[in-house]
């Protein structure tokens, strides 16, 4: 019986979509994954010479793989690295020292000579400036290196750009919850979605005392997905899944996308005594011909 209703919706959502005109999405649905890592930048410092590699070679707003790799400056030798330490930060126009989720200890763990970690970036609208080479926006982070060789430490620095995502499906958002501290929450994955039941990725960090972030631990991010277009109504879809902390520390659950086009992701968030952190009831009405109701903790998508 809910196949049947759900089928009878669906049907009465296309036939009057046909009569709606629908946003022009044009080229913007042609996204591609983010390939392998590349560098992005290198430091030469204290006799090294250090690779700084990000997926394709560029930071973007939202979540980013990272890398950092140290031979010697001039015969580009493997050393002998026991740990990387990572800082990034950026500091606004009051001079205020700001920083953003980020792995602080990189890990070794596949290859010794790889220190693998992530860093999540926002886009502070006051130092933006033009990018003459991409579609979007680039802004100045510092990214510091504490780094230790048999013994003896090092410390390394340099300036990166962080441009816009290019790919709304890999958005993130950063709010104040009700218990007074900084969110981020980012997206993960999928990067490419398909119209079918998709793992939804996602982390979260919240903000300490010290002005840096750690992971939110044993939260839960209901879902409710929605499409809230004038020509859609705001219909959703079944057998999505709340996203729930794993053992990586990132937030999984299931996505049902039933057409391309434009969603919203809906959330509430919930602490670990299950008090609402942010994040409001959506109306589960359809109502075509109305752009729907948000909730005030949601992220848009497009495929």
């Amino acid at each position: 019986m809910r196949f049947i209703k759900y089928t009878s919706l669906m049907m009465a959502v296309f036939l009057f979509s046909c009569t709606v005109e629908k946003t022009p999405f044009g080229n913007r649905l042609n996204f591609a994954s983010r390939g392998s890592l590349q560098e992005v930048t290198y430091i030469k410092e204290n006799g090294h010479n250090i690779s700084i590699e990000a997926s394709d070679g560029e930071f973007l707003r939202g979540y980013n793989d990272l890398a950092i790799k140290i031979v010697t400056a001039n015969t580009l030798e493997r050393l002998n690295v026991e740990e990387v330490q990572l800082s990034i930060t950026h500091t606004d126009k009051q001079g205020r020292v700001l920083s953003a989720p980020y792995s602080k200890l990189l890990n070794n763990s596949e290859d010794n000579r790889i220190f693998k970690g992530f860093a999540v970036f926002d886009t502070p609208k006051d130092y933006s400036v033009l990018n003459a080479t991409h579609t979007g926006i680039k802004t100045p982070w510092n990214i510091a290196l504490t780094y230790k060789i048999d013994g003896v430490t090092y410390q390394a620095q340099k300036e990166i750009e962080v441009l816009d995502t290019r790919n709304p499906n890999l958005n993130m958002t950063e709010f104040q919850g009700k218990d007074g501290k900084k969110y981020y929450i980012a997206l993960i994955a999928p990067e490419i979605p398909k119209v079918a039941v998709n793992n939804l990725v996602a982390g979260i960090w919240v903000e300490k005392s010290d002005n840096t972030y750690e992971v939110a631990n044993n939260y839960v991010l209901e879902l409710d997905p929605r499409m809230p277009g004038e020509d859609m109504g705001n219909h959703s879809s079944p057998d999505n899944q709340d996203l729930t902390q794993k053992n990586d520390g990132f937030y999984h659950g299931k996505v049902n996308y039933t057409m391309q086009g434009y969603w919203t992701l809906n959330f509430i968030l919930k602490d670990s005594f299950g008090n609402i952190v942010k994040g409001t009831q959506v109306s589960k009405k359809v109502q075509m011909g109305v752009f729907g109701e948000q909730s005030d903790l949601h992220i848009d998508i497009l495929f």
